[in-house]
């Protein structure tokens, strides 16, 4: 094992986590620089975004889990040391990005991470800044997912609610290198403008009469397959304005409300479906090897497009380690629309 030059690291732990995002307790730790089994490697860590997924385990225990807890779902960075292997000796000196260390019992938001080789490390290629691949993952994965998955119906068009967030801008930037068409439907006008910039063709404003156009759009493009990620009474809306046997899926809840008003009419009688999406399960799906076939496609797609301007590159407020939930709170107060949080890990 190549050893690495830091014994120590700053690391955000989440001591304790609260239904109210704002009263969760943060701390930055001094924490010892993990060292790396067979079949391990560790990574220098230079960024890693706030994500909404990872909200959730920030307000609501996870079972078997102990706090306090490093957190953070995805980043990236440099591999520095091998713990063994054939496969962690090839990363040694590679530019990475890093999913659910240690299968989640830790996180990303630290100067240094132990993952799997085999499983939670993903070369970016030749990626020539490696904050640039911090949110190689959820998003850009999540776009590849959706996509497919619509194609896999035998559909080439479909809706997305709160279409201005930067997931909803990757999949506009990528749905015509798939021959696919998207309806957008967003909450303001300045959404709109900004989406119909980057080449949305249809975007819906959630202003009086919405339901109506969209309803109009559904008709003249044959929509059978919607994409939710607000929940709430939205999720029941988009279904009654659907077609009978259409489906909409629910990956996201950015309302903080269950699933709601849904009639059981267009359930029973209209034959419609509301399912859940999750992106690991999209990926994993069929056994491993079309799981590693689906996850080399994707890459494919992914890998180049974290370059600057490419179609899956995010706009990002950076912060350092100290300040990052004061800049969380402060973004999420105001408009978000167009920018992630990315934690500089590499910045002290």
């Amino acid at each position: 094992m190549k050893s690495a030059q830091a014994t120590t690291q700053k690391a955000i732990m989440l001591v304790e986590p609260n239904t109210d995002l704002k009263a969760a307790k943060f701390e930055v730790r001094e924490v010892d620089v993990p060292t790396p089994k067979p079949g391990q490697v560790l990574v220098k860590m230079s960024a890693a975004p706030i994500n909404p997924s990872d909200f959730g385990s920030w307000m609501r225990s996870t079972p078997g889990v102990e706090y306090p807890k490093v957190v953070g779902n995805e980043g990236s960075g440099v591999v520095v040391a091998s713990g063994g292997g054939l496969m962690a000796g090839r990363l040694v000196g590679k530019t990475v990005g890093v999913v659910g260390p240690k299968g989640g019992k830790t996180g990303t938001y630290q100067q240094y991470v132990v993952a799997d080789a085999m499983k939670e490390v993903w070369p970016l290629g030749d990626l020539e800044k490696a904050e640039d691949g911090a949110s190689f993952f959820v998003n850009p994965y999540t776009a590849v997912g959706i996509l497919d998955t619509v194609k896999s119906r035998g559909q080439n068009v479909f809706i997305h609610t709160a279409a201005s967030s930067q997931l909803g801008q990757m999949m506009i930037k990528l749905a015509p290198m798939q021959g696919m068409t998207i309806v957008n439907v967003v909450r303001r006008e300045e959404q709109a403008e900004m989406l119909k910039k980057i080449g949305a063709e249809h975007v819906v404003v959630q202003t009086e009469g919405w339901e109506e156009r969209l309803r109009k759009l559904i008709d003249e493009l044959k929509i059978m397959v919607a994409f939710d990620c607000i929940a709430g009474e939205t999720t029941g809306t988009i279904v009654s304005l659907m077609p009978r046997e259409s489906t909409t899926y629910v990956y996201g809840a950015l309302s903080e409300r269950p699933v709601g008003n849904v009639s059981p009419l267009d359930l029973i009688y209209h034959k419609k479906h509301v399912e859940g999406w999750l992106l690991t399960g999209w990926l994993m799906a069929g056994g491993t090897m079309q799981m590693l076939s689906r996850a080399r496609a994707a890459t494919a797609l992914v890998n180049p497009g974290l370059k600057p301007d490419g179609w899956c590159s995010s706009q990002f407020e950076d912060c350092a380690i100290d300040e990052f939930f004061e800049k969380f709170h402060a973004l999420r107060e105001g408009s978000a629309t167009g920018r992630k949080l990315r934690i500089r890990l590499d910045r002290g």
